[in-house]
């Protein structure tokens, strides 16, 4: 019997890289023409679009005459398109990110005739242990991808997938890449070809992508076809789609793998690209975050209340989001031409998402029953009620303001107050009418608001104030900790055990002789832990809060030269502050460094109380326990691993580590790389930034061999060193026990802020919309509960309209990888329909009435998406 070679022929399209997507563009506008004609004039059977859409998407707005084409060409089967709107990276992305992203992909793909159903990521630089259950929640139970698979967990080519809830796809790895099969079209090396692809499968059944980079339709394809098959008789080449080769391998029986793949033992797998361009990451990270977390729940409420929901503008903004989040994009490893429109596009959907935050805000503020001048009206969009320590700006013709709830004055800090001029300016400040100036407090004050809704507080004359002592000891306090320095370390003493830990915090700086793809040592280093001896100290504490602000400059390195010499000439400023809000176990850390220097690495180091084998970090749609030593980190390069398997890991919002008596977490707003170092693994290491300057670089102490990205030609990026100013955030919570999901809800209470609105008239540039006028809603909004989650053991992944129907969706899982769980309870403000759908909305049983959704048991992992009609 033949072995049967599945020949796919497709490009692969990177949607920007050392060259940028409007480059790009130009070549996709041609080479569309040359699909569809090879196709239409029967030169090619069959032709793989890259499984995304965005390429189409930006195509047909320039050409939509060739709608019908290529719908025809879909409808038979013979262009393959979709299911992803871009090939996500999936490491470093939420999960509610991929999820839009398929979302967008296959509604995109279904108006052109219907997506290709095979999770299709050929160049991601790794493999989310979640990725199954994504998958099986949008009904594809198949999927091909590159990298990432450890020998060690299976050397075939074919085998199911399971993540830890039961789901399972079924995967083509193409281990020597989706270009392997170029060779069918300019090498005559028959049977080589053949043992390439034959290593490894585990049937008769072989796949041979043909494509590669932004390449073009090889019109001698069937001519190259059977020229092979005159050669290799045991063979039978013949053009296929992934389709039909996961068709005919469904009987065979496959190896059961599971977790996650981001090892190099086969490929590159770039394990510190999570940690270039962080000026990326940063911005990604507070765009997503508000669009799951805030401007997705908001406008969901603001439909209840009448505002209309804007889909378009959602989706104008998740494509913007998810544009960016290609693994190239994600990555940073792109030329700096390309990075500046990664960033521009991060910018346009800051601004359109706090846009609407700052619309809705207003308008809802506006049309309460109870509205009135000087209301302020804060927002939660969590599920849950909150009481918190809030900042807010508010505009008043007083200098000296209160907050008020019914009737009650809180206590207040005023952090600062500023005086401005709302009335018609003139060149001449003396010209000036002094009875139209008026002052903006940034005030501070606790504040309690119920779940899903907004209340309401009252500013008035006059302040209630929390005392501020400017203290002149270096220490400040809460109920939980107590943090002072010694001879220029921070020390951190733990008030109910009464346990210290000296130096639990530092910053280390290194050299860097990597590239945008990969940290790697210089040949010769100097690297050294910055402290904070020289530092200005200034310590302010109030019964809200303590803060400490450490300023001054480090020395380090200029450049790697005199890394070599083992000499400092470069002086880089910083401001570090440390807060304590009144009873929070959380240690909030903001960092602002003007960085000067080139070629180097920065981390945050942050002691732990005890050694470590394992590491916990949060997936897209879970948890994950990593070794904090790889199994190969000495004999890597005799196995001719691609790559060293040094232990730097991506997380999406938290790392912790834990034994029987304590859990140690860090929370951190947009950095994405950790690793535990020390002696014993007892010190975590956050990965601030990293200051490189060429795209690829070859012979590197952790990567040998050729340069990533491009092998022939050293692309410079200056804007990769990053000389600007940088900000960090991140929070340290010390506790007796691991519970993941508390973590998410601290991480989700530390990480998103209360969006608010004044009402008032003297300030008409307190947002950019505000000075245009407003039309009240014609119905005033009485605020109540809308809905409540109940549970102690679920994450709250997401809130938004329904995807297919009337009502909204609310997604929640499970975020033990190895627990079974009570979900709790959801409780609505009345009673309501509601049904459990997938991940596109489709319902999975009948509707139910009821005023409590009671969520019943998760699987360890598991996904339930609610439909509340």
């Amino acid at each position: 019997m033949k072995k049967k070679v599945h020949v796919i022929h497709h490009t692969h399209w990177d949607f920007e890289w050392y060259f940028t997507t409007n480059e790009s563009f130009i070549q996709l506008a041609y080479h569309m023409d040359e699909v569809m004609n090879a196709l239409e004039t029967n030169q090619i059977d069959f032709y793989l679009l890259d499984g995304q859409m965005s390429i189409l998407d930006e195509y047909l707005q320039c050409f939509p005459e060739q709608k019908e084409r290529i719908k025809d060409l879909v409808v038979e089967g013979r262009l393959k398109i979709g299911p992803w709107y871009t090939q996500t990276d999936e490491l470093i992305v939420s999960g509610e990110s991929i999820v839009r992203n398929l979302n967008l992909g296959m509604d995109l793909a279904n108006n052109l005739g219907g997506y290709m159903n095979i999770g299709y990521l050929p160049d991601s630089f790794g493999q989310s242990k979640d990725m199954p259950k994504i998958y099986n929640g949008l009904g594809i139970n198949h999927a091909v991808f590159w990298r990432g698979v450890p020998n060690d967990v299976t050397t075939d080519r074919e085998f199911d997938w399971f993540s830890e809830d039961g789901s399972k796809v079924t995967v083509s790895n193409i281990k020597n890449g989706y270009f392997v099969g170029v060779g069918l079209i300019t090498d005559d090396n028959y049977q080589s070809l053949m043992n390439i692809i034959e290593n490894g499968a585990t049937n008769q059944q072989l796949v041979l992508p043909v494509g590669g980079d932004q390449r073009y339709v090889d019109f001698n394809l069937r001519e190259r076809i059977d020229r092979y098959n005159e050669n290799l008789p045991e063979y039978e080449l013949v053009e296929s789609s992934y389709e039909q080769f996961f068709k005919e391998i469904q009987n065979y029986p496959l190896v059961e793998v599971q977790g996650e793949f981001i090892s190099s033992s086969v490929s590159k797998i770039h394990r510190s690209i999570y940690s270039s361009r962080y000026d990326h990451k940063y911005l990604h990270d507070q765009v997503e975050r508000r669009m799951i977390y805030q401007v997705e729940p908001l406008m969901t409420l603001a439909e209840k209340w009448g505002i209309p929901y804007k889909q378009g503008a959602l989706d104008r903004i998740w494509k913007l989001l998810n544009k960016s989040q290609a693994h190239d994009s994600a990555g940073g490893c792109n030329s700096d031409a390309t990075n500046k429109i990664i960033l521009d596009r991060l910018i346009e959907a800051d601004q359109l998402s706090a846009s609407i935050i700052d619309y809705l805000t207003r308008k809802i503020a506006e049309s309460r029953v109870d509205a009135q001048q000087n209301k302020l009206t804060l927002f939660n969009t969590l599920p849950w009620g909150t009481k918190k320590i809030v900042t807010v700006a508010i505009s008043s013709e007083h200098h000296e303001v209160s907050i008020q709830k019914e009737g009650v004055s809180l206590p207040i800090e005023v952090l600062q107050t500023v005086k401005e001029y709302n009335g018609s300016i003139k060149r001449n400040v003396t010209e000036m009418d002094q009875s139209q100036f008026y002052y903006i407090h940034t005030i501070m004050f606790e504040a309690e608001i119920p779940a899903l809704g907004f209340t309401s507080y009252q500013i008035c004359n006059k302040e209630t104030i929390v005392p501020t002592n400017k203290k002149t000891e270096p220490n400040i306090e809460n109920s939980h900790y107590q943090i002072f320095l010694v001879n220029g370390q921070l020390c951190l003493k733990e008030k109910q055990s009464g346990q210290l830990h000296k130096n639990f915090l530092k910053i280390e700086d290194s050299g860097d002789e990597g590239d945008t793809y990969d940290y790697s040592p210089p040949y010769e280093d100097d690297q050294y832990n910055l402290y904070f001896d020289e530092a200005e100290i200034a310590v302010q504490a109030n019964r809200l809060q303590s803060r400490m602000k450490l300023s001054g400059q480090w020395l380090i390195a200029k450049n790697l030269d005199e890394r070599q010499r083992k000499i400092r000439t470069q002086l880089v400023p910083y401001t570090f502050t440390i807060v304590l809000q009144k009873e929070s176990e959380q240690i909030q850390c903001h960092l602002e460094i003007q960085n000067t220097a080139y070629n180097h690495r920065m981390r945050a180091v942050i002691q732990v109380p005890y050694e470590n084998q394992f590491s916990y970090t949060d997936t897209p749609f879970g948890t994950i326990k990593r070794v904090v030593e790889d199994p190969h980190i000495n004999d890597w390069k005799a196995l001719n691993w691609r790559e060293e398997p040094t232990t730097i890991f991506p997380m999406l919002h938290y790392v912790n580590t834990h034994n029987h008596e304590k859990s140690v977490t860090l929370f951190t707003k947009g950095i994405k790389e950790y690793q535990l170092i020390g002696e014993k693994y007892n010190q975590m290491a956050l990965t601030l930034f990293r200051s490189v300057g060429y795209l690829g670089r070859p012979d590197l102490l952790r990567r040998p061999g050729v340069a990533s990205g491009n092998e022939f030609k050293l692309i410079p990026t200056p804007d990769s060193q990053l000389l600007q100013t940088l900000t960090f955030e991140f929070a340290i919570q010390l506790e007796k026990k691991y519970n993941p999901a508390k973590l998410m809800r601290n991480y989700l209470n530390y990480a998103v802020a209360q969006p608010y609105y004044q009402i008032q008239e003297l300030n008409r540039f307190t947002t950019k919309l505000k000075y245009f006028v407003s039309n009240l809603l014609p119905e005033k909004i009485d605020p109540k509960a809308e809905m409540t989650l109940q549970s102690e053991n679920l994450v709250f992944s997401s809130l938004r309209k329904a995807v297919k129907a009337e009502g909204s969706e609310v997604r929640l899982y499970n975020p033990s990888d190895t627990q079974t769980t009570q979900g709790g309870k959801i409780i609505l403000s009345k009673e309501q329909q509601y049904e459990y759908v997938d991940l596109k909305g489709m319902p999975l049983n009948r509707r139910e009435v009821g005023q409590e959704i009671i969520l019943g048991e998760f699987k360890p992992g598991e996904i339930k998406t609610i439909r509340i009609i």
